[in-house]
């Protein structure tokens, strides 16, 4: 199995895949070059517990094909970076993070109720029981239960840039953590990169102390 680098961060608590994130911050800076300013939300999307599924990515694929074309269509251009996780659960859950054109189009709220329709035609389900169970959860919440932010508005040119870009990366490193106990079969898709156009020459990581090591 090829040898694919991680990096233990002990400031988020958990490790991550160093080529996905990568990716992101990636993806990110193109957005941000791209537009003045744009906007990050995190989502996940779950199924009902006593569902049977076949244990494809097929429902989530077009999710998130529906999402993206719905959202280019009305000037979101939308970018993302999604990771499927399955451990001991019946099903797998998936992990969504967005990052939008935020000119005219401000509202996280917005995006996820559109989201939970896309994900309930997908299933079979109305948008109102998508809600109702939290089958599309908007990660407003720690695991203690505190608030926090689902996604950060990144504006070019302000004195907090860099500083907010840190954060949309840190909540980025999440969507690409290492898990040893997923139980995905290693032929099934684990990551979902949106094409985002040419890269940046430099990414700068706002992560320090790292330490490599190698998924086995």
């Amino acid at each position: 199995m090829p040898r694919k680098k991680i990096i233990e961060q002990q400031d988020t608590g958990y490790s991550f895949y160093k080529r996905y994130l990568e990716k992101g911050m990636e993806l990110l800076d193109t957005m941000s070059r791209k537009h003045r300013k744009v906007m990050q939300t995190r989502m996940d999307f779950r199924y009902p517990q006593e569902m049977k599924t076949d244990g494809s990515n097929r429902d989530f694929s077009r999710t998130l094909q529906g999402l993206t074309k719905e959202l280019r269509r009305e000037g979101y251009d939308p970018q993302y970076i999604a990771r499927r996780e399955q451990k001991d659960q019946p099903h797998q859950h998936y992990h969504l993070d967005i990052v939008t054109n935020a000119k005219n189009h401000e509202s996280r709220q917005r995006i996820i109720e559109k989201a939970e329709r896309h994900w309930g035609n997908a299933l079979g389900m109305t948008q109102e029981d998508i809600h109702e169970r939290q089958l599309v959860y908007p990660c407003t919440k720690d695991k203690d239960g505190n608030m926090r932010p689902n996604g950060y508005m990144l504006s070019r040119g302000t004195e907090d840039f860099e500083a907010t870009r840190g954060m949309m990366i840190r909540q980025m490193a999440y969507v690409t953590k290492y898990i040893s106990e997923d139980t995905t079969p290693s032929t099934t898709r684990k990551f979902f990169i949106s094409q985002y156009g040419k890269l940046p020459k430099e990414v700068k990581n706002p992560f320090h102390d790292e330490a490599e090591g190698a998924d086995s």
